[in-house]
């Protein structure tokens, strides 16, 4: 019996840094380590190739101009093509979600679709962009649940709870937490003592985040409860790994701007995003690693931390109350005066605290080999 095949039709892809990336980047190789054929098709981004095969996996990039919209036109034809092998598709939201519909309907192939969090209703209160884009953003993802899709995994329960609320049938709906390389996170492997040494941070008390410079990540509110924790904490410092993307710029010059308006340019540490294998190294560098978001469908900056050791400051809203344990702080989302004494709370290491929580990455795997299995009733 031949090899079945897996193809992903994702947003992006390896070596694009971010969550979901290194979640399908685990997926799929796992998948060929099983014996599976796993093909990708997905955005290129600069300095990498049209195609190739990493680790396995067919690896095929679409140029789009840096615009996840076009890319959803762009790549049928590449789609329709390689769908031909395929025993199932499996693609993931936003932009990538609709041509997998396509494809799968006209190749009458199995779908599955990964939902890391569903924004509908919501856009107004966590994106920073204009009304009429919000408006059409959030009729662009209801538009994404018309189409058939032989089940939705959930990354998280919160995920899930979304999806009932939109009325998508539970028995359709499969939670797969995203995993975690907890060998690659161990905390025994780091030291950031050469990041602190290197950036003046010896002896101040770092704060760090990491993440998209804008609203749904919270940092404006970081920032509001930074500014008012200095004037008794003045060696506090916030260090902060913010994504230089272009479509990121505007809410980078927001923050820049911020900054200057609440007086924190000795106080803040930006550097852009660092590749993914240098990330635990700047983890390992904080003393507290604020998670502010107002929405996250799982919190993979959350689950990292905690499987580096570090304390948590986190929003409790979403997945993150699922992701958090160890030393901890939990505060409500969007809210300043909470953020400000949690942060005052860690500067006096007062943290709650709650057993260990993982996520490992073979429980991802085989979690996603049982449910290609119920769909592809062959392969059992």
């Amino acid at each position: 019996m031949p090899s079945p095949t897996i193809l992903f039709c994702l947003d992006y892809y390896y070596p694009h840094v971010g969550g979901a990336e290194v979640l399908f980047q685990n997926l799929a190789e796992g998948l060929v380590a099983r014996g599976w054929r796993a093909i990708v098709v997905t955005q290129r981004v600069p300095g990498t190739k049209a195609a190739e095969t990493v680790n396995g996996v067919d690896i095929h990039r679409i140029w789009t101009g840096n615009s996840r919209y076009v890319f959803t036109f762009l790549c049928l034809p590449a789609m329709f093509r390689l769908a031909r092998a395929a025993d199932l598709i499996h693609a993931t939201t936003f932009a990538a979600a609709w041509p997998a519909w396509l494809t799968a309907t006209w190749r009458r192939r199995p779908l599955v679709l990964t939902v890391h969090e569903v924004w509908i209703g919501q856009w107004n209160r966590v994106s920073d962009a204009s009304w009429l884009s919000n408006l059409a953003h959030d009729r662009m993802e209801r538009a994404l649940y018309w189409c058939d899709y032989q089940n939705y995994v959930a990354v998280s329960a919160a995920t899930a709870a979304a999806l009932r609320q939109i009325r998508i049938p539970p028995d359709r709906i499969t939670t797969i937490h995203n995993g975690l390389d907890y060998d690659f996170w161990d905390p025994a492997r780091y030291s950031g003592d050469a990041i602190r040494a290197r950036l003046g941070l010896a002896d101040r008390q770092v704060f760090f985040f990491s993440g998209r410079p804008g609203n749904s990540k919270g940092l404006p509110v970081l920032l509001q409860a930074l500014a008012r924790i200095i004037p008794d904490h003045p060696r506090a410092i916030l260090l902060a790994l913010l994504s230089h993307a272009p479509a990121c710029q505007p809410g980078l010059k927001r923050t820049l701007a911020l900054i200057k308006k609440l007086a924190l340019e000795k106080h803040v540490v930006i550097v852009p995003s660092v590749n993914h294998a240098e990330l635990p190294e700047w983890v390992a560098a904080a003393d507290t690693v604020v998670v502010p978001s107002l929405s996250e469908g799982f919190g993979f900056a959350a689950a990292e931390a905690c499987a580096l050791g570090k304390p948590v400051i986190a929003t409790n809203n979403a997945a993150l109350p699922e992701v958090v344990s160890g030393p901890h702080l939990l505060v409500p989302p969007g809210d300043a005066d909470a953020l400000t004494s949690a942060l005052h709370r860690a500067l006096n290491r007062d943290f709650d605290d709650a057993p260990p929580r993982r996520f490992p990455l073979a429980d991802n795997l085989q979690k996603h080999i049982d449910l290609y299995a119920r769909i592809l009733p062959s392969l059992t």
